[in-house]
């Protein structure tokens, strides 16, 4: 037995040795950049170790967004001599059938008859080098904002407001209906007129107001415009749903989408989109952002890719425009739910994957709402929700609510996940909602104003949108959650303020202690200051 243990080790010592010396043969290419060089010119940098040619050279080849390898092909579009630093130099082509904005990019060597993939995929990763609109946006003075309510625009400036965020549906757009053409990338594209009237309506409003815009960027699933949904997630029963990388009807017509909305809502006339929230809590597979079945890493990845060609397309019209990710206020927490992830393993994954295809600017819309969502009372949670310890102040807290806020914000003060100029990344919170139907108006009042002065002293925290503006039927009957600053009737209709309103109203004004002196006793605080926050 001893020398049968001996032999076998001794041969698998060999076939370990034989495979590290093959893997060392193929070597690796390293993208360290990939930007737009000039009018119609691509330049990508490479560093190589160890990699074996056949004839010497190393080529660059580029894929779609619907493609995801080289298998059979030998289309390069750059050669370069075999060299430990290479540069590549390749058309951009922007406009026509060939353009590769949203492409990604591959180093390859010659081994054997075939092309062999040696490099990871990297992106353009300066789309705004071609933007032809440079307006900046809306100056803010300070963090108070609203998710805006056809029912209730008109409050947007009673209240003092400077954020709003709305949604906008992709799948809209695609709708049967008069149609209004788009030519992108020398294809002619046709969106619906009459959504598109919709938003030009809603999108003046806002630039009369002067709000900086969150758009939340979402998808729905219906038979008619089903190509713009990712083909494992074309299940009904979800929410949201994927965005359509996987074929090149579904990727095209979402990038020419982009274009247009991004050049259209890129001027103070028409509207300006600051901020551009690519999917609704995505690390909600199951229900914001349905994809299929997915770990949290082949998700992250396949995420990556949708906001990547929204990314370089919408930086490409508006070099200002800021494209954001979305998570919710489930840090760690992971219930055992399929295809739920916790926002920290989905933002550890999304980070990795963009640093290591091209570092970009992107950026945080986030929903640190009250645990659980129908009890605006964040400071002291239901008994069985406190049995849980959700809330700490440390990386491995469970929950991020209002309480906790520096966690998230710091986490993102790491150097790992700064933004290309060294700053942390923009963070705003696009979403964050106190009900009233569980409690009173009283207990909604005192929650926003509390969560509002926490939020505010953190400089990190660009914007505060509270949500919504007015009571959704919706939500009360199916969520239990009145979290407007109107109530509505049966029909949806606004009826009457609730008590939040003025203090919203006030909240960032000299009057502000006025009208949030009544929060400290159900807070059980003596002063603001005793809780750290202004008065």
């Amino acid at each position: 037995m001893k020398k049968k243990i001996t032999f076998w080790a001794a041969l698998c010592m060999v076939f370990v040795c034989f495979m590290s010396m093959t893997v060392a043969a193929a070597g690796t290419a390293t993208i360290n950049q990939c930007i737009i060089s000039g009018t119609d010119q691509i330049t990508v940098v490479a560093t190589i170790s160890g990699v074996t040619s056949d004839d010497g050279n190393l080529y660059l080849f580029e894929m779609k967004q619907y493609q995801n390898d080289i298998n059979g092909r030998n289309d390069f579009c750059a050669m370069a001599v075999n060299a430990p630093v290479v540069t590549f130099v390749t058309t951009l082509d922007h406009g026509t059938i060939n353009s590769k904005l949203c492409s990604k990019f591959i180093v390859a060597a010659p081994q054997g008859g075939t092309f062999v993939p040696v490099s990871q995929p990297f992106y353009i990763t300066n789309p705004e080098a071609i933007a032809k609109h440079t307006v900046p946006n809306p100056v803010t003075t300070s963090i108070k904002g609203i998710t805006a309510d056809n029912n209730a625009m008109s409050a947007i400036t009673d209240l003092g407001i400077q954020h709003v965020s709305y949604e906008l549906a992709i799948d809209r757009f695609f709708q049967p209906g008069p149609t209004l053409p788009y030519t992108y990338n020398g294809k002619v594209y046709n969106f619906n007129q009459t959504i598109v009237a919709e938003y030009d309506l809603i999108m003046g409003i806002f630039a009369s107001q002067n709000v900086e815009v969150t758009m939340n960027i979402v998808n729905y699933f219906h038979p008619e415009t089903a190509f713009t949904v990712k083909p494992s997630g074309r299940v009904n029963g979800y929410r949201h749903y994927a965005f359509n990388t996987d074929e090149q009807q579904g990727a095209e017509s979402i990038q020419a989408l982009m274009s247009f909305l991004a050049s259209r809502y890129s001027n103070p006339t028409t509207g300006i989109i600051s901020n551009w929230a690519i999917g609704n809590e995505v690390n909600n597979n199951n229900p914001w952002y349905f994809a299929g079945n997915y770990n949290v890493t082949n998700f992250t990845h396949e995420y990556e890719k949708a906001f990547r060609m929204c990314y370089n397309t919408i930086k490409s019209e508006n070099a200002n425009a800021r494209v954001l990710t979305c998570v919710d206020q489930r840090w760690n927490w992971e219930d055992g739910t399929k295809n739920q992830y916790g926002a920290r393993k989905f933002m550890d994954a999304f980070n990795s994957d963009v640093v290591s295809h091209g570092n970009i600017d992107w950026g945080v819309a986030w929903h640190p709402h009250p645990v659980p969502l129908t009890a605006a009372k964040f400071w002291n949670m239901p008994s069985n929700y406190k049995r849980l310890n959700l809330i700490d102040h440390t990386p491995n807290t469970k929950m991020i609510n209002p309480q906790n806020m520096e966690v998230f914000t710091t986490y993102l003060s790491q150097p790992s996940f700064l933004a290309p100029n060294g700053q942390v990344r923009y963070i705003i919170i696009s979403e964050i909602l106190f009900n009233s139907m569980t409690s009173d108006e009283a207990t909604q009042a005192a929650s926003f104003a509390y969560a509002y002065k926490l939020a505010e002293k953190n400089p990190l925290i660009k914007g505060f949108i509270v949500h919504r503006a007015v009571d959704n039927v919706y939500e009360k009957n199916a969520d239990k959650i009145a979290c407007g600053l109107f109530n509505c009737d049966a029909n949806g209709q606004v009826t009457t303020q609730k008590m939040i309103y003025n203090v919203v109203k006030f909240i960032d004004t000299p009057e502000s202690a006025a009208y949030t002196q009544f929060a400290l006793p159900l807070i059980g605080a003596s002063s603001w200051q005793s809780l750290g926050v202004n008065p």
